[in-house]
């Protein structure tokens, strides 16, 4: 697997789309990151690690995925950067960004908090 980040976003929208309760994900740093953040958000109830894997917990509301995007935005090919001040928003302002900044993975409202700016990973709305 060369791209962990974009086959983790990809299993996580598959299971929202079949409405699973859990999903099995690799476990890397970046996607222990990034389910800390949507579960500090509310868009997955909890996670579990086992065995090189995390088992994510997704959250529904009347039946209805609380992820209805999860996308990645750079990739190995074409890496997107940008400074603070460039940092767009994303489903007005009610989805999240991920930045990947010389202080970690951090969401775009953290990152403009910090005034640092960073590779664009992905956003979940």
């Amino acid at each position: 697997m060369q791209d962990s980040l974009s086959d983790f976003f990809t299993r996580i929208r598959n299971a929202c789309l079949i409405r699973c309760q859990t999903v099995q994900v690799p476990s890397t740093q970046i996607n222990q990151k990034i389910i800390q953040i949507l579960i500090r958000h509310g868009f997955i109830q909890c996670f579990e690690n086992c065995n090189h894997s995390l088992i994510c917990t997704l959250k529904y509301n009347q039946n209805k995925p609380l992820i209805t995007q999860i996308r990645r935005l750079s990739r190995p090919g074409c890496r997107m950067y940008v400074a603070y001040s460039q940092i767009p928003q994303i489903c007005g302002q009610l989805g999240i960004l991920f930045i990947s900044t010389s202080r970690g993975i951090l969401t775009d409202r953290e990152a403009r908090q910090f005034g640092i700016g960073g590779e664009l990973l992905g956003f979940v709305c």
